[in-house]
């Protein structure tokens, strides 16, 4: 990982340029994670809204009669606890967006630091390796 030196002190070129590299691969990894955890909430809330439609029609299905009716509690009790399940799993979502957005900001101020310090040697003539 990039570790910040003082405004004046230079590495050689070559590590600098891993610095920035490494930086950039962190960026696109923490993006990646990103959107990888906007698809697990929206498959969540997808999970979560089939779940509510198996128990609206296991309700409706509890009227149809007697023998219907234990059928249909056994499959709204399945319900229930598949939208309590969802919630759980949306709300890990919600958390896995928020760590992966905290994670890209983090990757890109690194980038900027190592990008910052190439550019900065770069002007000032690259010390040798």
């Amino acid at each position: 990982m990039f570790m910040a030196q003082g405004p004046h002190q230079h590495t050689s070129a070559s590590e600098l340029l891993a610095d920035w590299r490494s930086a950039q691969r962190d960026t696109v990894a923490s993006r990646d994670a990103a959107r990888v955890a906007d698809l697990a909430l929206v498959a969540a809330a997808a999970a979560e809204e089939a779940a509510n439609e198996v128990d609206a029609a296991a309700g409706a299905a509890a009227e149809a009669g007697e023998h219907a009716r234990a059928t249909a509690n056994r499959a709204r009790h399945a319900a229930l606890e598949a939208a309590a399940g969802a919630q759980v799993a949306h709300a890990s979502a919600e958390g896995d967006v928020a760590r992966a957005a905290q994670a890209e900001g983090i990757a890109e101020t690194a980038e900027i630091t190592a990008r910052d310090r190439f550019h900065e040697a770069e002007e000032q003539g690259f010390p040798s390796d």
